[in-house]
């Protein structure tokens, strides 16, 4: 389930106390909306935020009125969300505000809308974390609020297992979290906070943290193979590239169990997920392939990886996104793990130079071959 965007628009100036009224109207001159945004016109508590909220659609004093919001003390600004607020204001205050207890007396907040605490939760402290996820009644409403959390390595494992315990009471499902589903409709045990869990969750923030800095940096291996090398590694004279396991990376998600895994293949790094989509348990490598943080290069080298899963390379074949690049499709073509039918699908879409090396791959099917044989006939007149 994604975080669906909530509509900001004005609100009734009716609404509004009659002397706030004369300095919000559409037709108000200017200078009087000026006085508003400044804070020159007294407004009872609970109308400070919903004043700025207003004038901040105004052409002439928007930008005032965003600054105005921006520095206004806690002081003033927690009290007027403690009281009843328009879903708007509030989801409008967060994005603007980012200190603790404001956001903290803003998700406590019943008027806040769902969609903006899941929007917090994307990126909230421990704490705030707790805060939100003991409000089960909206999680339960809104399970986006959930996935976020989960996907938040800042929130206690504590608090996921509490979590996915709701969600498994209830039968909730999470869309968003095709991993984690998986788990919870096989019946598996999941409790993360299990063990050494300090640590765990200490490296699980780490592994969090390097996948944010490569999304802020993504690397130069995202271009696609030359002709050349295409041809090179079609032929088999190019062992497969797989990148070198960090020892100690490997020795730390060894001893993680298997609720533990699936969490890291949601947010752990690269390096992280493409250890874990080579893991023997089904469950695992399947969170690991459906992980956001897998690159074109990451899926290009595992589509030609042999030894790799079953499932993985299914899944690879039937995600339309990636089998729309020409060199996964040869990749799979070329892999004795695609299902017969998938590359079947796929094998009048190569070139004839690489019809006529899969005429010769001893490691495919012979019905792929054949027809890779007609195709090349065909193609030759």
């Amino acid at each position: 389930m994604s975080v669906d965007a909530l509509e900001r628009k004005p609100l009734d100036v009716s609404n509004f106390p009659p002397n706030l009224q004369n300095h919000i109207k559409p037709e108000t001159p200017p200078p009087l909306k000026m006085m508003a945004a400044r804070g020159m016109v007294p407004t009872p508590p609970e109308y400070a935020t919903r004043l700025l909220y207003q004038l901040s659609f105004d052409s002439d004093v928007g930008g005032e009125a965003v600054q105005a919001l921006k520095q206004m003390p806690p002081a003033i600004l927690i009290p007027s969300l403690q009281s009843d607020q328009p879903a708007e204001v509030l989801d409008w205050i967060a994005e603007l505000r980012d200190e603790g207890d404001v956001i903290q007396a803003l998700v406590l907040n019943k008027g806040a809308a769902d969609q903006t605490i899941a929007r917090i939760a994307a990126s909230a402290d421990a704490s705030l974390c707790d805060v939100i996820a003991n409000n089960q009644m909206r999680i339960l409403r809104y399970p986006a609020i959930l996935e976020e959390l989960y996907k938040n390595a800042n929130a206690r494992m504590a608090t996921i297992d509490k979590l996915i315990d709701l969600a498994r009471r209830n039968d909730v499902k999470l869309d968003g979290l095709p991993g984690l589903q998986g788990a919870i409709d096989a019946g598996e045990e999941l409790v993360l906070d299990q063990g050494d869990s300090q640590n765990v969750e200490s490296f699980i923030q780490e592994q969090a943290k390097l996948a944010d800095e490569e999304a802020d940096n993504p690397p130069e291996d995202e271009k696609p193979l030359s002709r050349l090398e295409q041809l090179r590694r079609s032929r088999g004279k190019v062992e497969e590239e797989e990148e070198e396991e960090n020892l100690s990376l490997y020795a730390r998600v060894s001893q993680m169990n298997l609720a533990q895994k699936i969490r890291l293949a949601t947010v752990g790094n690269r390096e992280a997920v493409n250890m874990l989509v080579k893991e023997s348990n089904r469950l695992v490598h399947m969170a690991a392939i459906k992980s956001p943080r897998l690159q074109f290069a990451d899926i290009r080298k595992l589509s030609s990886n042999k030894s790799i899963a079953d499932g993985v390379i299914r899944y690879i074949a039937n995600n339309r996104e990636w089998t729309q690049h020409y060199e996964i499709k040869l990749n799979l073509v070329n892999n004795p793990k695609t299902p017969l039918a998938d590359a079947m699908s796929m094998v009048t879409h190569l070139r004839t130079n690489d019809l006529r090396m899969l005429m010769r791959n001893r490691n495919v099917p012979h019905q792929l071959a054949r027809q890779a044989k007609t195709l090349v006939s065909k193609r030759n007149g």
